[in-house]
């Protein structure tokens, strides 16, 4: 091998290393190559409702394979999911059933789907309130959320957001995120003041009161 050639190879090798750590954050550590194989033929039996790339299907499942879903949520989310499920809904439980190591590598390959950076979250304690965060939940979110946020148990096209399950694995960094950036290749929209897609211009506050109204009445 000349000079150049390996010099090429070594620039590529730790090229392509300092752009998956610059990819995920801290608690958005893939997994190898071993992991992420074995995550992928577990995924089959999720393929039935998240699609076989992770695509979702309305009225069944949520999409997993999604630009900036991916940069927001963390590796715990999913694993934390596969193993609690989400009660009322077609996600089971498989905590009880399923051995961690098959839940870390299940997450390992939806991680692997990844192209975004993964963004700051901010966890600072919740503006806003309740009160207001029930007017716009009414006026915005219950469309496609459902009155009671159960989503496609309601006839919404959103997923089921006030059930407990999912607020409990949820950060509200990440849920600030979710409103802010929206979910790409879904219906969810950004609803920050900030971006020219936006479905309404909501500010800080108001993202944190629609939080604050959610975890008051989850069920």
């Amino acid at each position: 091998m000349s000079r150049v050639t390996a010099l090429v190879v070594l620039l590529t090798t730790f090229g392509s290393a300092a752009f998956a750590a610059d990819l995920h954050r801290a608690d958005q550590a893939p997994g190898d190559a071993a992991a992420v194989e074995k995550g992928k033929q577990l995924f089959a039996m999720c393929a039935g409702c998240h699609g076989a790339d992770g695509e979702g299907k309305v009225g069944v499942a949520p999409r997993l394979n999604s630009p900036n879903y991916l940069a927001a949520a963390p590796n715990e989310f999913f694993s934390e999911t596969l193993k609690t499920g989400r009660t009322g809904t077609n996600m089971a439980a498989f905590g009880a059933s399923m051995p961690d190591e098959d839940v870390a590598a299940i997450t390992s390959y939806i991680r692997s789907w990844q192209t975004e950076a993964g963004l700051d979250l901010d966890e600072s304690p919740l503006t806003g309130s309740v009160a207001d965060g029930e007017k716009i939940w009414i006026d915005i979110c219950k469309t496609c959320h459902g009155a009671g946020g159960a989503g496609y148990s309601e006839a919404g096209s959103g997923t089921g957001i006030g059930r407990a399950d999912f607020l409990n694995v949820s950060s509200d960094g990440f849920l600030r995120a979710i409103m802010k950036e929206g979910k790409d290749g879904t219906k969810m929209r950004s609803f920050s003041t900030d971006s020219p897609i936006a479905v309404a211009d909501l500010t800080d506050e108001e993202i944190d009161s629609i939080i604050q109204y959610l975890r008051a009445n989850a069920w």
